[in-house]
């Protein structure tokens, strides 16, 4: 593949400097593990984005089924995602 991860541009967060991001891609491999995923966390605390954010693929290391990394798991396959997701994160809301 030519594409060397996701750009992100534009996102805004409430309380930047607390609060981030987290990313969530599926693959291939992920569709034959049940609950299975890849996920970074990121940030923008600075809410200055002249550029797209690049998340490389390679920043998705380690699938996880229900927050619990699955260790021996294949590596994220990035031609073959089967879904993008993307989560506000705030710290101080629980539930």
């Amino acid at each position: 593949s030519y594409a060397k991860g996701i750009y992100i541009k534009g996102l805004r967060h409430s309380n930047p400097s607390q609060h981030t991001f987290r990313i969530i891609l599926k693959d291939d491999n992920c569709e034959r593990v049940r609950l299975a995923n890849y996920k970074v966390v990121f940030a923008n605390p600075d809410q200055i984005q002249v550029q797209p954010l690049l998340i490389p693929f390679t920043a998705f290391d380690q699938m996880e089924q229900m927050g619990n990394s699955l260790v021996g798991s294949p590596p994220f396959n990035p031609m073959g995602v089967t879904e993008i997701g993307i989560m506000a994160i705030k710290p101080t809301v629980l539930g």
